[in-house]
């Protein structure tokens, strides 16, 4: 006989893994295409960059909730220390949600120098948590 609860119990730390996975994946997606518009390659489109300003500023506020108890098994590129460092990880988490509501400011501003400095700040601060969190 099938338990459904253990069923699910034992899925959702495969369903977290998929989902972090997945807002990562999108939030990369518009990392890039803010990254195009900065070096030139890409007119500037100040809808199509809030847009993107806006999905990583939710996008990144969600995806902490996606490491629970036990998802630090599976496919997932999450380091183990997440699970035992979890207030320095939610300062990090943070400090990257304080950087994509600046670029998100920066981007409403419309000014190409102030996105540019933001972008940095915020593509730094996600860099500063893979480099601890992420493995390769």
């Amino acid at each position: 006989m099938c338990m459904p609860e253990l069923a699910s119990a034992q899925a959702a730390p495969e369903k977290a893994i998929r989902a972090r996975q997945s807002s990562y994946y999108l939030m990369s997606q518009q990392m890039a295409r803010i990254n195009a518009t900065i070096k030139g390659d890409v007119a500037f489109d100040r809808t199509a960059l809030e847009t993107s300003a806006e999905a990583l500023d939710v996008i990144g506020r969600l995806v902490v909730d996606n490491y629970p108890a036990g998802s630090d098994q599976g496919s997932t590129k999450a380091k183990p220390e997440i699970w035992k460092e979890t207030s320095r990880f939610s300062q990090l988490a943070q400090a990257s949600q304080s950087e994509a509501a600046r670029l998100k400011a920066a981007v409403r501003g419309g000014d190409l120098d102030a996105i540019k400095a933001a972008y940095g700040a915020t593509s730094q601060s996600c860099k500063s948590c893979h480099e601890v969190y992420r493995a390769r």
